[in-house]
């Protein structure tokens, strides 16, 4: 099935023992429907505070489900936060068989805190956008992105392909999309962070080659509660 969730009051997507997390909310409503234990595979884990426009779910059972129905009796008992899209049956595994995802960073460009802009992270107008979009060219490819991983990742391969990341303002609206075919633990943060850096010209841009993303430590991780995981693909 399709959620989507608010991230911001959760601590991530998976279940935790001393923290209330988007996987646990959801395995215990579904068991209180299904009257047998469910176990929830997403297609990545979020971060704490971190949304989903667009979040794959999977879970096996013999029940014989009535979509529809089954959909609204779910969402009758779901916190206001987090909510099912759709649900279908399917033999696609929700992790495994997700070939790239998309996450958006939203900001807006102001001097001044805006009232009705508070659910988006206000950036000065004075960076330097050219700095990066031209950081946003540079990681685009197939790069070990180890630099970019907060302490505390999984020990797996840190070689991932970004297919692209682009900047696209529209009025005082400034987002950041980048599409990947996976990401390590806070990357996607932690190259925002970079960025912004890079504007502020506190990183100069011409000592970030691809080839030393490696060794690249990023020194800021941007907030959690602006990051949306907004699309996954499959075959």
């Amino acid at each position: 099935m399709i959620i989507q969730y608010n991230g911001k009051n959760f601590s991530g997507w998976q279940r935790q023992e001393k923290a209330i997390t988007i996987q646990q909310i959801l395995e215990e409503k579904l068991q209180i429907l299904l009257k047998h234990t469910v176990e929830c595979v997403a297609s990545g884990r979020t971060d704490a505070g971190v949304s989903a426009y667009f979040q794959p779910v999977h879970f096996e059972t013999n029940k014989q489900i009535e979509t529809e129905k089954f959909l609204r009796s779910l969402n009758a008992i779901l916190p206001e936060e987090i909510k099912a899209m759709s649900i279908v049956e399917s033999n696609i595994h929700a992790r495994f068989s997700a070939k790239k995802k998309t996450y958006v960073y939203k900001m807006y460009v102001s001097k001044i805190d805006l009232p009705l802009y508070s659910s988006l992270m206000r950036i000065d107008p004075n960076l330097n956008f050219k700095a990066m979009q031209k950081f946003c060219r540079l990681i685009v490819g197939t790069h070990d992105f180890l630099g970019f991983r907060a302490s505390g990742g999984i020990n797996d391969s840190t070689i991932r392909t970004i297919y692209s990341a682009k900047l696209k303002k529209e009025g005082l609206n400034l987002n950041f999309y980048i599409t990947g075919n996976g990401f390590l633990y806070k990357m996607v943060r932690n190259i925002v962070g970079t960025m912004l850096e890079i504007g502020k010209g506190k990183i100069d841009l011409n000592t970030i080659k691809p080839n030393l993303f490696k060794s690249f430590k990023s020194i800021y991780t941007a907030r959690p509660e602006y990051l949306y995981l907004l699309n996954v693909s499959y075959k």
